[in-house]
């Protein structure tokens, strides 16, 4: 499902008339599936208490249509319009018909007696200004937001609660935060993007009958089931292990035992044909057998802990060429032997092996001479935000403060796929297409996760080599999925990494059946 910012949004209106569908016909689908959301959320609307905030523009009729279908269905609905709308208004005359009351909350009177309404209502409806914000919100209508924000009563944005700014996510100070955002016809950037800025809730989209196929040109997607199913590896009945590919991992360090052993159970949990993971022998001989499925290729060393360098690149070279995918990183440290192994490794790979770069395999890199000229395969970056300052050479709120921007801008710079981590990750192409997941989990916020979603993008890389982006999102959408299901099943506060590895079959079934 894309994700438009307000002037795509235009554009695409505006294609829809061409189309043959009017806006008005979009505004009455709009109202009407505002109200059967909002019906289906109350269960019983009758003698239910909606007050409806309404703008002067398109929004505002949106939430005029959605005032007469909630009045025909036996709420008590209180309309306030809170800013002039140009008469005559189309609009306002069926609401008041079909049973609600339009009242304007333009002064100090106006303003009180809509404090009065929103303080005992059940529900608060903003379709004030929608994606139509563009400058500070000033009084009278900064009045009446604090009069609907003080009452207490749960908001219902239209399309983009009114004090957010629709391509950014910014939220005006004086703006309405709302408990569920009703985005109209397609996701809008901002919201998506930034889900954890206050302000917007629960997001959801809703049907308004845009044809379908105006929006192919735009390059920045909200994932969905619909959109990963189809990405899903095939699994043929008369397939063998080889039909699967092979996943080679190079992973761990004497600190840090937990990171090979996390990342190899998820490239076998995703459905990879054999995965073998490389890690220096002081490593193996701690967890050697541990992921019972794996094959064990131990790294040699000249001391306890310190790589032979020129013989490890020796051997995990001639195992890694005879690999669907290879990924390196996870718990690997940067200790002098293990920077110099890596790189002489990742130079000297054969370039038709795609790779994932995760951990300190970035770090690695971050400090490397235009390291991404001597890579020759294709490959996926995992970067979370301190990782990409390092990359990029910026600070870690400069990454946040533009996430799309700052994905966008590494997978250009770097020629490859880019995964920015964090809440509603981001992956990003060198064409510029991106995809935005739609997982928010604050139990993903743990050491370990990151390690399951690079064994999860090798194992699915392993099985299609040659389709980088979709594979990247399909495991970011897995991953997401498997998370939510830990979280259900287990609550977010102690979930671990484990957890969500062990909830990756689950994601699977859940995904395929849809």
């Amino acid at each position: 499902m894309k994700a438009v910012t307000t002037a795509q949004m235009r554009e695409i209106e505006q294609a829809s008339v061409e189309a043959g569908v009017s806006l008005d016909t979009l505004m009455e689908n709009a109202g009407l599936a505002v109200a059967d959301n909002l019906s289906r959320q109350l269960g019983e609307t009758w003698g239910k208490r909606v007050v409806i905030l309404i703008g002067p523009g398109n929004n505002g009729g949106d939430g005029l249509v959605a005032a007469r279908h909630l009045a025909r269905r036996s709420a008590r609905v209180r309309a306030f319009v809170c800013l002039p709308r140009k008469g005559p208004d189309p609009k306002r005359g069926p609401a008041e018909e079909a049973g609600a009351r339009v009242e304007d909350a333009l002064d100090d009177t106006g303003i009180a007696e809509l404090a009065r309404a929103a303080g005992r209502s059940d529900v608060i409806i903003d379709a004030v200004l929608g994606t139509g914000q563009s400058r500070a919100i000033e009084s009278p209508l900064a009045d009446s937001l604090a009069a609907a924000r003080s009452s207490g009563a749960p908001v219902v944005a239209v399309d983009v609660p009114t004090g957010i700014r629709s391509d950014t996510g910014d939220l005006d100070p004086r703006g309405l935060p709302a408990h569920r955002t009703l985005m109209l016809g397609l996701p809008k950037l901002g919201p998506v993007v930034r889900p954890l800025d206050p302000g917007c809730g629960e997001l959801e989209v809703l049907d308004i009958g845009i044809p379908p196929g105006l929006d192919t040109d735009i390059g920045t997607e909200w994932m969905t089931a619909n959109m990963a199913r189809p990405m899903l590896p095939a699994r043929p009945g008369d397939s063998h292990k080889g039909s699967y590919g092979s996943a080679f991992i190079v992973a761990g360090a004497p600190t840090y035992l937990g990171a090979p052993l996390l990342t190899t159970r998820a490239a076998t949990r995703a459905g990879a044909g054999l995965v073998f993971l490389a890690s220096p022998e002081s490593v193996y001989r701690i967890i050697g057998g541990r992921v019972e499925e794996a094959i064990y290729t131990p790294l040699p060393e000249s001391a306890p802990g310190a790589l032979d360098v020129a013989e490890a690149v020796r051997l995990a070279t001639e195992s890694a060429s005879r690999a669907t995918a290879l990924m390196a990183g996870p718990g690997l440290g940067q200790a002098p032997d293990t920077a110099e192994f890596l790189r002489a490794f990742l130079f000297n790979v054969n370039d038709s092996v795609p790779a994932v770069l995760d951990a300190d395999a970035l770090n690695i890199l971050s400090g490397t001479h235009r390291w991404w000229d001597r890579i020759a395969c294709p490959a996926m970056l995992t970067p979370h935000p301190g990782e990409m300052s390092r990359l990029l050479g910026i600070s870690t709120a400069d990454v946040q403060k533009d996430r799309l921007g700052t994905a966008l801008q590494a997978a250009e710079k770097f020629g490859n796929v880019v995964i920015l981590k964090g809440a509603a990750t981001l992956v990003a192409a060198p064409d510029g297409r991106v995809r935005i997941s739609p997982w928010v989990n604050p139990g993903l916020a743990k050491g370990g996760t990151g390690d399951v979603l690079a064994g999860l993008l090798a194992g699915l890389l392993a099985q299609r080599p040659d389709e980088l982006f979709d594979v990247a999102s399909l495991a970011v959408y897995l991953h997401g999925l498997a998370g939510d299901i830990a979280r259900r099943n287990i609550g977010e506060v102690g979930m671990t990494a484990g957890d969500v590895a062990d909830a990756l079959p689950a994601a699977f079934v859940k995904l395929a059946s849809g």
